[in-house]
């Protein structure tokens, strides 16, 4: 499928975009916790502020938004209309409170469609992962030239399931492309934005490989 990608902040570029021309926005923001981002100061003041301007902007253009939140980032966020969730069966990511495996989606505007199986998928509120690919391990080295990438495994599950194939599909923080990849993958449209030269670098070498069918990216 067609990709676009803007190397620019986003809250500029969804300006540019028309009320409800896109399917859905699916992004994976900063989570407020100090990474070391390259053109980002990650604190939990400028995550709120962020908030305020980019979520009311995402569901200005979209007809849904799927937001990929820390556990303790909930509570930022203006009320979802519904929550859904990953989990994993491996300690591979250490949270704040001990080993964390789930991650929090909050959902603004309706479900898809149908109910039993969608998309090859359980039409459920739970989506189920497994295996150290899925939180981390066996990333390429391109995704790690990315502060905190996430992993296929979870964007290409949270797509499938909240999705449909030919949608179009923003990510107003596209970081190191994972949205992207998956999107090329799934059969789905998409529009990247990220602010960062470098980040935006890695995120279209690793969209335009998937096109050329190159392991730029670790195997779902």
């Amino acid at each position: 499928m067609g990709f676009e990608l803007h190397n620019g902040d986003c809250l500029d570029v969804m300006a540019t975009l028309s009320d409800a021309s896109i399917d859905c926005v699916l992004t994976d923001p900063p989570y407020g916790l100090n990474f070391p981002y390259l053109s980002y100061t990650d604190t939990r003041e400028n995550l709120k502020g962020l908030i305020a301007k980019f979520v009311p902007e995402c569901r200005r253009i979209a007809n849904r938004v799927f937001i990929l939140c820390g556990p303790t980032q909930i509570a930022l966020y203006p009320e979802a209309d519904w929550v859904c969730n990953v989990t994993w069966n491996t300690t591979g990511t250490l949270g704040k409170y001990g080993y964390n495996q789930w991650t929090p989606v909050l959902c603004y505007g309706k479900d898809l469609k149908g109910f039993g199986n969608i998309n090859g998928l359980l039409k459920s509120d739970t989506l189920r992962i497994s295996g150290g690919g899925g939180v981390g391990f066996q990333r390429s080295e391109e995704e790690k030239k990315h502060t905190c990438p996430k992993p296929i495994t979870v964007m290409n599950v949270t797509l499938r399931r909240l999705t449909n194939e030919g949608d179009t599909v923003l990510d107003p923080f596209m970081g190191s492309g994972t949205t992207g990849v998956a999107c090329e993958l799934g059969n789905r449209k998409f529009i990247g934005i990220e602010k960062d030269a470098e980040y935006f670098k890695i995120a279209t070498n690793r969209i335009e490989g998937v096109k050329k069918k190159e392991p730029l990216f670790a195997a779902a």
